[in-house]
């Protein structure tokens, strides 16, 4: 899924005539904290809504750019690029262009949040499982089978490192709501599971996971 997939064509653009008033009223219409500017169908920059509830609501936006982002994904970026950008700069949409700068559209943190639960397999059935585990102990295969032999299968799976250990952090989505059999397959194969969720578990159950979770982030 590229960032031209993405593009909302909805959401308007400001043009260097236009006056901080007409840009706030369009931030406001249209639930965003940011609009992009476009001259001669360049982006020409992201106006955050901060750098204008200061100005006189007559000025142009003409004589705001120095305070304006330059902050694109290129159409063909696959949506993570957007997704990274999008999350460091806190921002409710970001503009897409072509190499040469050209405008195209944007992208806003809704229909990002959409695609990264379709790309994670959010909306299937199902359960999570998160492990914790040496960086050179991991195997894909092993816990495919090991899932497999419980007759379940991963439909997505997810690996990060944990910047204060530098062990490596493994989320699994099951397609099976019950995952007793499965977690204690990997307990006999000694797996970490740092923790779990299943729709079938029980209230005390998922207090348990909630206590091991923050035991585990020492909240």
């Amino acid at each position: 899924m590229t960032a031209a997939e993405l593009i909302k064509n909805e959401i308007p653009y400001l043009k260097s005539t236009d006056t901080v008033q007409q840009a706030l009223e369009l931030m406001h219409e249209f639930h965003v904290a940011e609009l992009p500017v476009v001259i001669n169908q360049k982006n020409a920059g992201l106006l955050h809504e901060n750098d204008l509830l200061n100005a006189d609501e007559k000025t142009r936006i003409e004589s705001l750019l120095n305070s304006a982002q330059h902050i694109t994904v290129q159409s063909g970026d696959f949506f993570l690029a957007p997704l990274k950008k999008m999350h460091q700069h806190r921002l409710s949409l970001l503009p897409v262009v072509k190499e040469d700068g050209e405008y195209l559209g944007v992208i806003t943190a809704v229909d990002l949040l959409n695609a990264a639960a379709h790309y994670n397999a959010a909306a299937e059935p199902g359960g999570v499982i998160i492990l914790q585990m040496a960086p050179n102990n991991f195997t894909i295969s092993e816990l495919g089978r090991i899932v497999e032999s419980n007759d379940a299968r991963i439909i997505h799976l997810n690996t990060w490192t944990d910047a204060s250990n530098g062990e490596l952090m493994v989320a699994m989505k099951i397609n099976k709501n019950d995952l007793h059999d499965i977690l204690a397959s990997l307990e006999r194969y000694e797996y970490n599971v740092v923790q779990y969720f299943g729709e079938n578990l029980s209230e005390e159950e998922l207090r348990l996971n909630f206590d091991h979770l923050m035991n585990y982030l020492n909240i």
